[in-house]
Order: C-alpha cells, then structure tokens, then sequence
C-alpha cells in the first residue's frame, strides 16, 4: 500500500498569485510573514507578492535575510522562537504536530518542494546539503504562478 501526502489546496496558472488573498481570509490569518531572498526582491518578483498583500490589506512583515538555497543561519535567524537544533530536521523527522502554516510560491522550476514533504537546508559547517522529510511541514497551499518567473534569469526557469 502507497500513501501519498498533498497539500491541503494547490493552485496553478498565471496570475493565481492572487489567490493568497482568498485563502488568507479563508483560513482567518491576519498578517503574512513574508520569506524571500534579495534576489527575488531585485528582480521585482517579491514586488507582485507585496502587491497582493497591499491592494488586499494584508499587513505583512518582509523577512530577506535568506539565500537561494536556506541556510541553519537562515532558518535560526528566521524563526526566532525555533530553539531546538535545526540540524535534527535531517532524515525523516518525527514530528507529531504540523508546522506553521505556510503558502509555498515557486520561483524556479526545481525541486517541487512546494508540494512535497522534501526540503533542502545547507549545513554550511558539513559543506553539504541536508535533505529533510517531514508530512508536518507541507505547505498548506501551494500557489505555482508561472509569471513569478519570467523576470527571472532563464537558467532558473
């Protein structure tokens, strides 16, 4: 027998971006916390999110101190109410509570991780990337906008 884990609610095509809105509403969140990283932000995708949240009224709080690929620093640094080591996460977690909420938005055709229980941290100390796995931390909506990548450089796309 297989068991296939999803996210609770995916949506795709241009412009579904927008749906941030409905769903924020819909689940009763009040604030994002929005994670990107400085590229995303000088190539004015982070723009089209932000734009959501304005004509919407959703106050959100810009969170860029992230790379391409996280970091431990990046994740302990973003989250500062994670106190366990993060290097735990490695390997197939045993978690019994599901993560944050969050709502994944692809920039490049990678690695699916926004609708997957896969994820990539670098362990900058090992030198190695550190796959995780866990069916807690899937993102409860994944949103794959295809205009969020087309000012982005073609080898990403």
């Amino acid at each position: 027998m297989y068991r296939m884990i999803l996210n609770e609610t995916s949506y795709f095509g241009a412009g579904c971006r927008k749906t941030i809105a409905v769903e924020a509403m819909r689940r009763g969140f009040k604030k994002a916390f929005f994670v990107t990283d400085k590229d995303l932000i000088r190539f004015k995708v982070a723009d089209k999110i932000i734009e959501v949240f304005e004509k919407n009224r959703i106050p959100y709080e810009l969170f860029s101190d992230v790379k391409a690929n996280p970091t431990i620093a990046n994740v302990q640094n973003g989250v500062s109410a994670f106190k366990a080591d993060v290097k735990s996460l490695e390997g197939v977690a045993a978690t019994r509570h599901k993560a944050v909420p969050t709502f994944a938005l692809p920039t490049t055709a990678g690695t699916a991780a926004e609708v997957t229980i896969n994820y990539v941290i670098i362990d900058e100390d090992a030198k190695k990337k550190m796959v995780c796995v866990d069916p807690n931390d899937i993102p409860v909506v994944a949103i794959v906008d295809p205009e969020l990548m087309y000012s982005m450089p073609k080898g990403l796309t």
